[in-house]
This record gives C-alpha cells, sequence and structure tokens, in this order.
C-alpha cells in the first residue's frame, strides 16, 4: 500500500511557517514503480536507502528521517547509518511512532542524534531553530531525546499536546511528489480517484492494550473546526484536482455533534466528493440519523474495529465497546449505502479457543448484518503498546530484525507469528485465513450479486470494496514482480 506521508508533509510545513528552507525527499513516492531485493526476503519499494543517501544536497545544514512504523524500523536505522558515512558531522534528527515508543535504544542502535517524541510541528521548530542559532542548549527543549558524545541519552521533559490545533499548518504537498501518488491513484483507502489525505482529528481517547497511540499522541483526542477541514479539502481539488478524501484519523467520530456538523456543512457548500474512514472509527456516535448524513455528505467506505467477538478478549485488551450496538451501527452504515468493513485480531495473548470461536461467531453475524469486507491479523505485540511490556520476547531490551519482520505480518500472512501460548504459528495463519473464508462464504451467499460486482469491478479497474484493492494490489505487485523478472 503506497501512501503519501501525511506526518513529513505537515513537518515541512511547520518547517518552512518558522522561515526555514526546507527540502523534501520522499523515497518512496520519487519512484513507485521500483522494486528491488532487500534483506529478509523482502523488497525495497521506491528509492533504496543508498539512493536516499546519494540524493541528500551536499549543502544542507540539518538531516531529518522520519521512523514511521515499527516495521521500517531496520531500514530507517540502516539509512541513518548510511547518511552519518556521507555526512560525519551533521545533526540527524529523526521522529515518528517508532522512535516515540523505543527512543533510548533507536538512539544507541542508529546514527540519530536527536529523536523528537510524539507530535512534532513545535518541537521541530524550536529544535531547528536552536541548532542553527547556536544560542539554546538541547537541554531547553521539551519534547526530544539526545545523544551525548559519550554515547549517553538524556531525555528532556515530554512537550504537551499542540491545543491550537487549527493553528498548525496544512501539509506542505508541494514539497512532495503528490502528483505522482495522485496520477496512480494511489492512496490508503479504496481507489475512487485521485485521494488526498487529510486529518480532521488527532489523537485517540481510548487505551487499547494492542496499540501504540497513547506512546505517540497520548490519549487526548483533538477535532479540528469542521469548516477549516471543509476549506483544506476545496484547496485540494482545486489544486490537484482531488475527488477523494482519505481521512487518516485514529478515531474520527467521537463526538456526534461533530460529525453531524461536518456532514452538514459539506452538503451546504454543495461539495462534490467522496471520502472515507480506512483506518476505522468508532460506532457509538453512527445512529441511523448519522449513517444516513455519512453518505449523503460522500462518504462511501467505513471502517469500524470491534478488534474480537469475545467479551473476556474485549476486557483484557481494554477494548471498550458493545458489540450489538457495534453490529446495530455497521448495519445502519451499510443500509445508508456505505461499503462497510470490520477489522479483527486473533492471538492476543491469554486467548483461548473458545474466545476464537466466539469472534467468528460474531463474524458470522457480520455477514447478515450486510457488512461487506473484513480483515484479520494476528496481534503482534507493537513497540510502544501497553502488551509489548508483558510479552516476553527473546531480547527485551531490544527485538532483532526478525521480530520487526513480523509486524509485517498484515500484508503478508506467511510471517504470521503467534504470542499466545494456545496456538502456534500455523495455527494462527489457518485461524485468520478461516476467519476470513467463513465471512465471504456466508456473504456470498446470502448477498450473491456481491462477487459478480467484484469482478466487474476487477474487471473495469474500478473498487467499491477492500476486497477489491486488495486483489487488485496483488496483482499489480505481480506484474512488477514479473518485470524485475524480465
Amino acid at each position: 500500500m503506497f501512501t503519501p506521508p501525511i506526518g513529513l508533509a505537515y513537518i515541512a510545513a511547520s518547517l518552512r511557517q518558522g522561515g526555514h528552507q526546507v527540502s523534501v525527499l520522499d523515497a518512496v513516492g520519487e519512484s513507485l514503480d521500483t522494486r528491488d531485493p532487500a534483506p529478509n526476503d523482502c523488497f525495497f519499494y521506491g528509492l533504496p536507502p543508498e539512493h536516499v543517501a546519494a540524493r541528500i544536497p551536499a549543502e544542507v545544514d540539518l538531516i531529518g528521517i522520519q521512523f514511521g512504523f515499527s516495521f521500517e524500523w531496520p531500514t530507517c536505522r540502516d539509512l541513518s547509518r548510511l547518511i552519518r558515512d556521507r555526512f560525519p558531522d551533521t545533526p540527524i534528527i529523526a521522529g515518528g511512532e517508532h522512535l516515540s515508543a523505543m527512543p533510548s535504544q533507536s538512539l544507541r542502535m542508529s546514527s540519530v542524534d536527536i529523536a523528537v517524541i510524539g507530535e512534532g510541528e513545535e518541537t521541530i521548530r524550536e529544535l531547528v531553530t536552536a541548532i542553527e542559532s547556536g544560542k539554546a542548549q538541547l537541554s531547553d527543549i521539551s519534547g526530544i531525546a539526545y545523544k551525548e558524545a559519550s554515547g549517553e541519552v538524556i531525555f528532556n521533559t515530554r512537550r504537551p499536546r499542540v491545543r491550537a490545533i487549527d493553528d498548525i499548518p496544512w501539509p506542505a504537498w508541494d514539497l512532495l511528489p503528490i502528483e505522482n501518488y495522485l496520477d496512480r491513484e494511489l492512496g490508503f483507502g479504496v481507489n475512487r480517484g485521485r485521494s488526498m489525505p487529510i486529518l480532521a482529528s488527532r489523537g485517540c481517547p481510548y487505551q487499547c492494550t494492542f496499540c501504540s497511540s497513547p506512546s505517540m499522541w497520548t490519549t487526548r483526542w483533538l477535532a479540528r473546526d469542521p469548516d477549516r477541514v471543509l476549506d483544506e479539502i476545496v484547496y485540494y481539488q482545486r489544486t490537484y484536482g482531488a475527488t477523494n478524501f482519505d481521512f487518516y484519523d485514529l478515531t474520527a467520530i467521537v463526538k456526534k455533534s461533530w460529525i453531524v456538523d461536518f456532514c452538514e456543512k459539506v452538503q451546504e457548500r454543495g461539495l462534490n466528493m467522496t471520502w472515507q474512514l480506512p483506518s476505522g472509527t468508532r460506532s457509538e456516535a453512527i445512529d441511523q440519523e448519522v449513517a444516513d448524513l455519512l453518505y449523503r455528505s460522500g462518504c462511501r467506505n467505513l471502517t469500524y474495529a470491534p478488534e474480537s467477538g469475545s467479551i473476556h478478549t474485549l476486557s483484557k485488551i481494554k477494548k471498550r465497546v458493545d458489540l450489538d450496538m457495534m453490529i446495530r451501527s455497521m448495519e445502519y452504515s451499510a443500509r445508508a449505502g456505505i461499503n462497510v468493513k470490520a477489522n479483527f485480531m486473533v492471538g492476543f495473548p491469554g486467548e483461548s479457543w473458545a474466545d476464537v470461536k466466539e469472534t467468528f461467531a460474531y463474524i458470522s453475524r457480520l455477514a447478515w448484518a450486510r457488512v461487506h469486507d473484513i480483515s484479520i491479523w494476528s496481534f503482534v505485540p507493537y513497540p510502544g503498546c501497553e502488551l509489548f511490556e508483558v510479552v516476553p520476547l527473546a531480547n527485551r531490551t531490544f527485538p532483532d530484525d526478525d521480530f520487526y519482520d513480523h509486524l509485517r505480518s498484515y500484508a503478508d500472512t506467511s510471517r504470521t507469528t503467534s504470542f499466545c501460548n494456545d496456538f502456534s504459528d500455523q495455527a494462527l495463519k489457518r485461524l485468520r485465513l478461516a476467519g476470513i473464508g467463513l465471512f465471504y462464504l456466508l456473504s456470498w451467499l446470502l448477498h450473491p450479486w456481491r462477487p459478480v460486482r467484484v469482478i466487474k469491478n476487477l474487471v473495469s479497474g474500478n473498487q467499491d470494496s477492500r476486497l477489491e484493492m486488495v486483489l487488485s494490489n496483488m496483482f499489480r505487485r505481480s506484474r512488477l514482480e514479473r518485470v524485475a523478472g524480465d
């Protein structure tokens, strides 16, 4: 899945607002059709690390690296070392989910000098200004950890979250190869044309034990003014010809009053667009009224995240959700005309066969409730999540590269690894496939026109569902492999 790096674009915009000259190298976006072998039977998409290091301008004063999610850690670590070889005296700064979760180990095992912890816009601007002026000490800047010449890692006070969320400058997409993504109709969600990423809120107020969000964003949820979000959408329509908007929010729909206001203002402005929530959202605020409003405002794809159908499992992972209420909400959305997807995980520590059976029973109910798609992932203890601290790992100080390969099991079932005593790796892999097979078998028996529509859309190149997106991406990767082989 190739997605424009919205975090990097936000950081670039903040630096530019602070009066700094900024250039951005999006290694993936610069070469979306390139695929090269990488360690551990993987592949680099886009520019390989050595090419990235070589493309950095020689006259640069500071270098920043986005250490996004933990499965990218080995590549980012190696990239930092290549950059250090070429720029032995230039400060290297990094930020992102992984560094926020494991700053000390990341600094010690990479060539990064300074880690930005958590939300980065205010911190990076103050940090770069201080380094350029030479008038401030790193110890005076909150929200960072840094490495002394001795190798000791120093932690400063964590910076509070940005409260004036509407004052954060819009992402600096003009500094990135955004047209490469738009021309190929690539994005986070289902392909519905030229898709731009957008954030309407930041953070999540919940504390699920499998999620690293609290270590990155804390549990403060802040929503932007709906009019400001729509101003940004209109700008992207006029500037980039965008027709669809993928909301990257962790939990966009928390307050009913906010989403109702947003949907009504979309209609008041007469905006012609589609939008979707591909990463998941809460169900409490989505009743029949809201579902109808969502559809009328252009929402076409909505992802829910029940995670499990077992009350016992939900309690253990601190997932506060009413399963019956969620099914009703899904059915409201599906009846309104929205393509609905549900996310699940199996293999949580302490989960039993009885728990999985309850999840499968719940999955069966979703087919009756008109849900279109599901995903089933195996639990992996992401650095920064609460369960990472309690699940036994071979190397507690810092997992090896094989561990990070397992984090990619969401896209490659062959890397499925069990962290649950009741299931072997193979059993967990079979459970994932069995649950998906069960859902689609029931769904297509109950709604026999759906597989016909899937085939029709694949032939025409259109996408309505997540399944069609997955199958389309599989065909695309297959074509890339054939080209690489030739």
